[in-house]
């Protein structure tokens, strides 16, 4: 089965999406100009909840220039706009938002299911136009299974995955408000290492971690893991950079490093630089 073409064919005509207003280079469609994401040159940042993501991208932004990330959808809104309705789709469901973050987690895992490569595929089905505004920066993918495909299928792209230890992931999702951030609240532990169990208890007595951020890390550990990509040694388009105990800054010009090194040379990636 093309999942693709069933998507287009029996989900994409019942969805009201704001794709072309928001992403004008974009489309779901083929067209003149426009090209498959596979075939373009991209940066990837990859990171589970709470590990700082959004923060790099936004200095990532402020020193490429605010398109150079935002040509493209976020994972959130690919969700949305792919994997849910598709999921929903193929279980009989009435196509509806999902706020829950657990929901959304277990409606990501039935289109993987279904989907090799997961979201890592749903990105691969956007087309864009060719956009010399700087580089092409996305957030995306989550776990091995997503991360591996994109490696495999998708040469052009850099993957650079930011990682950080769980305890720290879930202080700072219970401290943050973002709305999205949605669940019933659960206590339970058994998805973290024996070895932290002890000191997210005490956290959790303490009031320094709450039980709807455990939920949340809970549902993506069940889907994605805990841990980093283990064979990104393997790949010579992998980047790990790890988190803890650096600022966003630092983390961010790490980055930018990578960018230098990887893309140097390709005209798209340097001229933004001049």
């Amino acid at each position: 089965m093309d999942w693709r073409e069933f998507y287009l064919r029996e989900v994409y005509p019942r969805l009201d999406l704001p794709l072309a207003r928001k992403y004008p280079l974009a489309s779901l469609k083929p067209g003149a100009g426009l090209r498959p994401l596979s075939e373009h040159s991209l940066l990837m940042l990859v990171a589970l909840t709470g590990t700082g993501k959004s923060t790099t991208l936004d200095v990532l932004r402020g020193h490429y220039g605010a398109r150079a990330g935002s040509l493209i959808p976020s994972r959130r809104e690919l969700a949305d706009w792919i994997a849910i309705p598709l999921a929903q789709t193929l279980m009989g469901e009435p196509i509806a938002p999902i706020r829950d973050r657990a929901r959304r987690f277990a409606y990501t895992a039935v289109f993987a299911e279904r989907t090799p490569g997961g979201m890592a595929a749903a990105f691969s089905w956007l087309r864009l136009a060719e956009a010399r505004a700087g580089p092409l920066l996305a957030e995306g993918i989550r776990g091995g299974g997503e991360i591996g495909y994109a490696l495999r299928h998708f040469p052009r792209w850099r993957i650079v995955e930011l990682t950080l230890n769980p305890l720290t992931r879930l202080r700072r999702l219970s401290r943050r408000r973002d709305a999205f951030d949605q669940a019933a609240g659960c206590a339970d532990l058994s998805f973290l290492p024996t070895e932290l169990r002890a000191a997210a208890s005490g956290l959790l007595e303490a009031g320094e971690i709450t039980a709807e951020a455990l939920a949340i890390v809970k549902a993506e550990a069940t889907n994605y893991g805990l841990t980093p990509f283990a064979e990104g040694q393997a790949y010579a388009n992998y980047h790990r950079v790890e988190v803890d105990g650096r600022s966003p800054d630092e983390v961010a010009e790490t980055v930018m490093r990578i960018i230098e090194r990887q893309f140097d040379g390709e005209r798209d990636w340097t001229e933004c630089q001049r």
